[in-house]
């Protein structure tokens, strides 16, 4: 004997013959709900060697044909909409996720450089900036309570005894510190959504993380207008996603053909000799292409796709170790 779960309730079956059944409630949103639980669609006529409008009709389920049909059609509309709606949200969080890490990008940047300004007055030496100025000040606040810092770099201590930098008055002292507790919390919020984006990334985009990574991913879902538009572009357009005020100065003639766009910022591009960004980026494209293919349309994890683009650009590497001759030049 063997236990059947078909889209309106389980039966066991022994010899292709229905021993018994616990349907489902004849609702369609109860039935979406339990198709659902189980994440398969089972929209086969035929499973466990049986016809299941037969089986439908023979169990009480429904009377006739085409009862079975209308309710068949009402409960894969219902799952369809469902699912489409779910891929929307998650789509449209990302993006959202993605402007909002831009966002602070912008403020954490404008605002570590202003309190650079104001801490250099105090104290002009310390060659820290960015996050680190910013953790720094938010933990030891202007240069008048070095005998309380806990500070092990000597070098900095040292800097700080001798600072030519101007006493800030008190109010003042106090404002520095608080604006650089607060700038830290949006650099922790910015850690937070970074978090969010690459578990979002990994869940439901594996192939296209483990290729571009989750950042770089997200952006061009983004850029793109979601997944599916992503996975029907051809990898010679993926190539110069974000790199549209370039293309149509090259379109007016005004310059030479982008190379990369976002993709520029992947290690494989961005950390390569100059005369090969432009070849890797082209085989990046590629399997950035076939990996938001596999990830729309199947969703298996296929780590053969992250090899071959370590090969290829192993062998780029290799066939082209110098950069070529400057036209004109012997």
């Amino acid at each position: 004997m063997k236990h059947v779960r078909t889209w309106f309730g389980i039966y066991s079956v022994e010899d292709e013959h229905i021993l018994s059944s616990d349907l489902y409630p004849k609702d369609v949103k109860t039935l979406v709900d339990r198709l659902q639980e189980v994440q398969t669609s089972l929209i086969s006529s035929d499973v466990g060697g049986f016809d299941l409008r037969l089986a439908a009709k023979e169990c009480g389920f429904v009377t006739t044909d085409e009862e079975y049909e209308n309710l068949f059609h009402a409960v894969y509309t219902e799952l369809a909409q469902r699912q489409v709606a779910t891929s929307r949200s998650d789509e449209t969080i990302l993006v959202q996720y993605i402007e909002a890490m831009d966002d602070l990008d912008r403020i954490t940047n404008a605002l570590s450089e202003r309190l650079k300004e104001l801490y250099d007055l105090n104290f002009p030496e310390i060659e820290l900036k960015g996050e680190q100025l910013v953790q720094f000040v938010a933990k030891h606040g202007p240069r008048k309570q070095i005998e309380i810092w806990d500070v092990t770099d000597k070098d900095i201590l040292a800097r700080a005894g001798s600072s030519i930098g101007m006493e800030l008055p008190e109010a003042f002292a106090d404002n520095i510190k608080d604006m650089a507790a607060h700038i830290a919390a949006l650099y922790s919020d910015k850690e937070r959504l970074s978090g969010l984006i690459e578990t979002h990334m990994n869940r439901s985009c594996s192939n296209l993380t483990e290729i571009a990574g989750g950042h770089i991913g997200a952006r061009l879902i983004r850029i793109a207008g979601g997944v599916q538009k992503l996975a029907s572009m051809p990898s010679s357009t993926i190539q110069v996603l974000g790199a549209e005020k370039a293309l149509f100065k090259h379109l007016r003639g005004n310059a030479s053909s982008p190379k990369h766009g976002v993709i520029f910022q992947h290690p494989l591009v961005r950390d390569a000799p100059w005369w090969l960004r432009g070849k890797i980026s082209r085989v990046l494209a590629a399997k950035i292409s076939l990996a938001v293919r596999v990830d729309y349309y199947s969703g298996d994890l296929r780590t053969e796709i992250a090899k071959d683009l370590e090969q290829k650009v192993a062998q780029l590497r290799k066939k082209y170790p110098e950069p070529p001759k400057r036209k004109g030049k012997k």
